[in-house]
């Protein structure tokens, strides 16, 4: 069997972008020499002021969507868009308007990272991510029926996770197909929560490059310790604490017969959003209200909108 073939000229990126005072055109450059067509999909409300002058440069394809389906609708305008025009292309990396490429093409080159994104089995592959507020970096997990493990937040190996977030994960076209489109009844919230969860329940695999890692922000994180272990509060507006409680409390209700742990984990993520806010955060109690609603109202629905 041969070396697995080099990736760069079989994969897209897709970029959202939503506030008016982000420029794209960073990121853009870092993903040029690293990927074979771009696309950027506009999801501004009003339009953001950059796209005009981006639309034609080369490899580089601009998407109105004006946040219709918040970042999932983002995402599956721009994938349908390549679907439909790129067959050449068998891998799409999603990225946030705030992510950092640089160490694309290095996750890229890896040959680990190779062997599993030419694998039937595989759905995507991520880098790590460090949190810029907090320096600190994600931990990844593992899902069991009955329980999860925690992995340590420091690793260089390839880790089978059972969640990935949507930055900089890279996904292979034919998962993308299978799965299909991203929910967007969540909006941004557990948006990629959901989809690994239907890549689990498809058999396909998710994994964490820990020899690579990117700069990332969620939310505006704060540190804070709670029976010694040091932990990231969120940071995030009360009306993002609303979507977080709904989808958090959707998803839990939605999944537990067939994953009850994770039904517990989303119970266990609600109260550590509730522990950040209180050890850490202004606007407690707004921000408590707002959750609080939220995940009432998911607990309640029967159907998101």
């Amino acid at each position: 069997m041969g070396s697995p073939q080099p990736l760069a000229h079989s994969t897209a990126a897709i970029i959202a972008v939503y506030h008016p005072g982000a420029d794209p055109q960073r990121l853009i450059d870092q993903l040029r020499p690293a990927v074979r067509h771009i696309v950027l999909v506009d999801n501004a409300p009003a339009g953001h002021p950059a796209t005009d002058a981006l639309r034609h440069q080369p490899q580089l394809t601009v998407l109105p969507n004006r946040n219709i389906g918040g970042l999932a609708g983002a995402y599956n305008r721009a994938c349908e868009y390549l679907l439909l025009t790129h067959a050449d292309i068998h891998q799409v990396v999603l990225l946030d308007e705030d992510s950092d490429a640089s160490t694309l093409p290095a996750l890229l080159a890896d040959p680990t990272v190779m062997t599993l994104l030419h694998a039937d089995t595989t759905a995507a592959v991520a880098p790590a991510y460090r949190d810029r507020a907090t320096g600190l970096r994600g931990k990844p997990m593992r899902l069991r029926r009955w329980g999860w493990q925690f992995l340590a937040r420091e690793f260089d190996g390839v880790e089978p996770v059972s969640f990935i977030i949507n930055s900089m994960s890279v996904w292979r076209v034919a998962a993308l197909r299978q799965l299909g489109p991203f929910d967007e009844s969540l909006r941004v919230d557990h948006v990629d929560t959901e989809y690994c969860l239907r890549a689990r329940r498809a058999g396909l695999g998710l994994y964490v490059a820990g020899a690579h890692e990117f700069a990332h922000s969620i939310g505006e994180r704060r540190r804070f310790r709670l029976f010694g272990r040091e932990m990231q509060a969120g940071g995030h507006s009360a009306a993002r604490r609303y979507l977080i409680g709904r989808n958090t409390a959707w998803l839990a209700r939605r999944h537990l017969l067939r994953e009850p742990a994770f039904a517990g984990l989303c119970v266990a993520r609600l109260g550590y959003e509730v522990a950040g806010i209180l050890l850490a955060e202004p606007g407690r109690l707004a921000k408590l209200s707002a959750l609080l609603w939220g995940a009432m109202v998911g607990l309640l629905a029967w159907k998101l909108t």
